[in-house]
């Protein structure tokens, strides 16, 4: 008999609720400190939170919603707040989750060309880039005969300006006030710093340490970053499956308290 699965609880905006948004400040202010009412800006722009749970345990979540792009026929996938308990970080959540956002999307609007736009610290960009076959950085001075990096700037600027952030226009990165503690680094393994996507990162964002700035990239949903993520998003199953003794490989201490029934909203 298996242990207990990894599980995304689906929760719309229209079911968030003053104690959903305290329990999910609660449980990200020990990752990344953040002031609550900054946090409620960010949460009340998006359509859905996908809840991360393993046995009835919250270990993390991700805001996301679709925006307007001044591009015929294209929408922006914006993904929002992630946050993932240390010791489930390579079990793929955030990908699985991505993806399951971007096919509800095309379902609905199959004849749509989707964007996927991301800002995100350290973790997050090595986290989502090094499961894409390509990406991009914004170009925050796109040329006047780019369309498609003008909208791609636009849509960044208007996701910048609802969260109440700030674009740096000479360096496309955006200010979002929210640091790296060294307890929280010092949660990641040795030589995470070393590794190719954490040291693109820090040659985009040299001061990522105490600048409080986060960098802005994108993606496109073709068929090669479609099938790179279906490969993380196996070889992370993999990985995470019971072992003869029932325990998952790789898996952290320092559980959350079980969530007890009716504390969130049932999955959609």
């Amino acid at each position: 008999m298996g242990g207990p699965r990894d599980r995304i609880r689906v929760i719309p905006r229209r079911q968030f609720t003053d104690r959903l948004l305290a329990e999910l400040h609660a449980f990200s202010y020990r990752i990344l400190p953040e002031d609550l009412a900054h946090f409620r800006v960010h949460a009340e722009t998006n359509e859905v939170v996908h809840v991360f749970e393993h046995g009835g345990t919250i270990v993390g979540y991700q805001f996301w919603r679709t925006a307007p792009m001044e591009r015929p026929g294209a929408r922006a996938i914006l993904g929002g707040k992630l946050r993932v308990l240390p010791g489930y970080r390579g079990r793929a959540l955030h990908l699985r989750s991505g993806l399951r956002f971007f096919l509800s999307c095309k379902l609905r609007h199959p004849g749509t060309r989707y964007y996927r736009l991301a800002v995100a610290s350290l973790f997050g960009f090595v986290s989502i880039t090094s499961a894409l076959a390509e990406y991009r950085i914004l170009d925050p001075r796109p040329a006047g005969s780019d369309a498609e990096g003008q909208a791609i700037r636009a849509a960044f600027e208007r996701f910048v300006t609802e969260n109440d952030f700030r674009l740096d226009p000479d360096t496309g990165l955006v200010f979002v006030d929210i640091g790296i503690s060294p307890e929280t680094l010092e949660q990641f393994p040795e030589g995470y710093l070393e590794r190719p996507e954490a040291r693109a990162y820090a040659r985009i964002n040299p001061g990522w340490r105490d600048n409080r700035c986060d960098v802005a990239f994108w993606f496109r949903f073709t068929p090669r970053n479609l099938l790179a993520l279906v490969r993380k998003i196996r070889r992370a199953r993999r990985r995470s499956r019971p072992g003869p003794t029932g325990r998952r490989p790789g898996l952290g201490s320092g559980p959350l308290a079980p969530r007890p029934p009716g504390r969130l909203p049932e999955e959609s």
